[in-house]
Parts: structure tokens; C-alpha cells; sequence
């Protein structure tokens, strides 16, 4: 009988192990000196404490970005498109970089790095996302691979919406860019799978599913699942028989 090739069940314990150990230190490395200002200053008026409290947090905030981006940067390296077996090394870095992501969207800064300009401009483009100022997100949206996506100006992206760069079938895993131009409104709660390429001064309607490999042309709308171009100009369709009988 023909020896199993399957990874070990016990190594996923030890790389869970391991991912949170790195996130405990994250954290620690992150909350660190902010804690110990406020204990030093702990004898102080509570107005001043809280005042401390705050600056603290947007500190540690900016720090646990900064170190997510020198990891992903200086250990991680570039993910680059393409298939490749999920037990290769190419998957291995894949995998490491969603873990680093994953550890943004579990935090308590991840609203500040959906809506708040300067968070999301330095999280996204530290970790390699081409992205504008101008880009808006609503709440609780994300973006899986920040590094496999390409925005233009004046992009907003719902609440809830998710842009997915990869999929992961039969042990293979595919990770194809994601590409929005210019003008575009990208609805709550839509997804966008890998290979996709919106033009500019598109609208893609809430809840719709942008399936792999679409291609949306410049101007136009588009709403469903699978999404579809919408006639927004176009006559109505003339009501059936049934729907005029009394």
C-alpha cells in the first residue's frame, strides 16, 4: 500500500501555535510603551489619563501597522500571481501573508484602517496595494490581498464587500490580480473574485458576484450573481399577461 502524502494533522497545531505566539507579540511590541507611560503617569488627573489613553491608542495603532508592513516586507517578500501547489513554498509565503492580513481584520485598529484616510493609506500601500487618498471603505469590508490589488482614484467599496484575489482548488491555489479603475462604486456586500478587471466609472451593484476572470468595460453597470451587465437606459420589458389579468 502506497504511503499517504497528506500533511501531518499535528502540524497544524504547531504553525496555529506558532501564528499566535507572533501576534501575542505583536501586540505586546505594539501596546508596550503606551502602558508604560500611563503607569508612570498614573498619579495624574484623570482628565489627562484619558487624554493619554487616546494618544496611546492611535500610537500603538500605528505601530502594530508598522510592524505588520516590515513583516510582510522584510520576511514575507513579494506574493507574486500565478498557480502553484499548495504544499510548495510559493503557497507557504502566500499563506503567511493572509495570516498577517487575518491579524489586521482580528484587531481592535481594524475600523481605523477601513475608515480612516491615514490609516488606510498607510496600512494598504505598506503592504503593497496600489491605491489613491481618495479610496473609501465602508465597515467591516476587506481586501485579501492587498498586494494583489490595483485601485484607481475615487474608488468606494460597501460595507461588507470582499475582494478576494486567490482561490484554492484540488491543492492548487490560484492568485490572480484584481484591477478597478478609476470612478468606481463597488456596493455593499459584493464580491470580487481573482482575474477581475473593472473599468473606470463603473457601478457594481450591492450583493452582486463578480466571478473570476470578468471583465466590466468602462461606463457601464453591473448587478447579479453571476454579475451582468445592466441596461439602466433600456425600455422596460413589457409586463406578461399574467401580471395585467386581474
Amino acid at each position: 500500500m502506497a504511503r499517504s502524502t497528506s500533511t501531518p494533522g499535528y502540524l497544524y497545531f504547531v504553525a496555529d501555535f506558532f501564528n499566535l505566539l507572533i501576534e501575542i507579540s505583536i501586540y505586546f511590541l505594539s501596546f508596550s510603551l503606551p502602558v508604560y507611560l500611563l503607569w508612570r503617569c498614573s498619579d495624574s488627573h484623570p482628565l489627562l489619563l484619558t487624554g493619554l489613553g487616546i494618544i496611546g491608542f492611535l500610537f500603538a495603532a500605528i505601530a502594530f501597522l508598522l510592524i505588520l508592513i516590515l513583516i510582510k516586507r522584510c520576511l514575507i517578500g513579494d506574493i507574486k500571481a500565478g498557480r502553484f501547489l499548495l504544499t510548495s513554498s510559493r503557497s507557504y509565503r502566500w499563506m503567511a501573508g493572509d495570516r498577517l492580513n487575518k491579524v489586521m481584520l482580528r484587531s481592535p485598529f481594524r475600523g481605523l484602517v477601513t475608515e480612516n484616510a491615514f490609516f488606510r493609506y498607510l496600512y494598504f500601500r505598506g503592504m503593497g496595494m496600489v491605491c489613491d487618498s481618495t479610496l473609501l471603505m465602508g465597515s467591516r469590508a476587506v481586501i485579501g490581498e492587498p498586494w494583489a490589488v490595483t485601485l484607481g482614484t475615487n474608488v468606494l467599496i460597501g460595507a461588507d464587500a470582499a475582494l478576494s484575489a486567490h482561490k484554492v482548488e484540488r491543492n492548487v491555489v490560484t492568485l490572480e490580480d484584481i484591477v478597478v479603475g478609476d470612478d468606481v462604486l463597488i456596493g455593499s456586500r459584493v464580491l470580487v473574485f481573482p482575474g477581475v478587471n473593472i473599468g473606470n466609472r463603473v457601478v457594481v451593484g450591492a450583493g452582486s458576484i463578480v466571478v473570476r476572470g470578468t471583465v466590466i468595460p468602462d461606463g457601464e453597470t453591473w448587478s447579479g450573481n453571476p454579475a451582468t451587465k445592466v441596461n439602466t437606459w433600456g425600455a422596460r420589458k413589457p409586463e406578461s399577461a399574467a401580471d395585467t389579468a386581474d
